[in-house]
């Protein structure tokens, strides 16, 4: 299935709220982003979060036929994700 421009144009201002280090939503809190970027085989693209590891990298994920991304394990570009603050 193929976005929109439009909904591709929301995901990627999504993608960049997102690589400024803080988020809206409370369940994000402490993700972090795969620094593959628009090269993540994930099935949720640019949008894509994960609980890092131990060691602070993003864990395996694979695309939809199997395919490791080539940002797993690697260290991910942004910290991980706080609430915005209150204006």
């Amino acid at each position: 299935m193929t976005m929109s421009r439009e909904q591709s144009g929301r995901e990627q201002q999504m993608r960049t709220d997102m690589e400024t280090g803080f988020t809206d939503q409370a369940w994000a809190v402490g993700m972090v982003l795969c620094p593959a970027r628009e090269n993540c085989v994930s099935t949720f693209g640019l949008r894509a979060l994960y609980k890092p590891l131990k060691n602070g990298r993003v864990p395996m994920h694979r695309g939809t036929f199997g395919d490791p991304c080539p940002g797993a394990y690697k260290k991910p570009a942004t910290p991980p994700l706080q609430l915005r603050p209150s204006p």
